[in-house]
């Protein structure tokens, strides 16, 4: 990477100081710069990783509960690695869509209990961060490419959990939590980070970013308020014997895999970013 590009990510992201000093440094020798640049962007896709196992770990819980066999894999890992490439790639509209959406999941939680159900958390969160993104300019409008990062995360999810939909019937037990996550957290990392450059020219010719901004703020509020809310309703619900049934036992069962999903992203997402940086894969801030 040049020295132009680390000028233009070091104005764009918190950890300037880094990233500037192992450009900059004359007296460093380049293998130890590599290395601190390997090791910054480990910890980095370590988090990605930690925020992708929750959503991967919740809807496979509730595709397993719709009995979809081991399609659940193909679904689960699709809308999460769609979901974590928007959240990642949204910035300004990813917190606040990400505020909104936990915000309405614990007012309704505990404001109205008795009303509290699964659909009733994602629906008014998605409806007031769509009303938000309508009435809302952000900077930079349209110029984050979300279009094309919600196709490539989708797509190379899919892709992921294909390859463990096939391979888990030949293996002899089902895949454990951890080992599942942290093969989906590695390779789907690297898969994205590959090739989402290509999957947004792909949007552009195809006019999936032609749509006005307001349209697309919107939805794209609105999905990650959903997901938000979707959130904090299956961590809490089970803990306050809300709405027993299908989705209470998803969470539950989402309940029981978190520390070993938690441990397998953390792990599989600090995988790629190691692998990324080693291989020289270019950072994907700048699209």
């Amino acid at each position: 990477m040049s020295s132009e590009g680390f000028s233009e990510f070091a104005k764009a992201r918190p950890y300037k100081g880094l990233i500037e000093s192992a450009s900059k440094s004359e007296s460093a020798p380049a293998p130890r710069i590599r290395w601190r640049l390997a090791f910054l962007r480990a910890i980095i896709w370590s988090l990605i990783g930690m925020i992708y196992a929750p959503l991967f770990i919740g809807l496979l819980s509730l595709a397993r509960g719709a009995e979809l066999g081991v399609f659940s894999y193909v679904l689960a890992a699709a809308l999460a690695g769609g979901a974590g490439a928007v959240l990642y790639g949204a910035r300004e509209l990813a917190l606040i869509s990400t505020v909104i959406g936990a915000a309405t999941g614990v007012a309704l939680l505990i404001l109205m209990p008795g009303q509290a159900t699964l659909t009733n958390a994602v629906v008014i969160a998605s409806i007031l961060a769509a009303t938000i993104g309508l009435t809302l300019s952000f900077p930079r409008r349209c110029t984050r490419h979300v279009p094309g990062k919600l196709l490539a995360g989708l797509l190379t999810g899919a892709l992921v959990g294909a390859v463990l939909a096939i391979a888990e019937p030949l293996h002899s037990a089902p895949f454990s939590t951890f080992s599942t996550v942290l093969f989906l957290a590695s390779v789907n990392g690297i898969l994205y980070a590959g090739t989402v450059r290509g999957w947004i020219r792909l949007s552009r010719r195809i006019g999936l970013e032609s749509r006005p901004c307001d349209l697309i703020e919107a939805t794209t509020m609105a999905i990650l308020a959903a997901i938000a809310a979707g959130s904090v309703w299956m961590v809490v619900a089970p803990l306050m014997g809300l709405d027993p049934g299908f989705w209470q036992l998803a969470s539950l069962s989402m309940h029981d895999a978190m520390a070993p999903a938690f441990m397998g992203g953390l792990l599989g997402g600090a995988m790629a970013g190691l692998l990324l940086e080693l291989f020289r894969f270019p950072w994907v801030h700048d699209v």
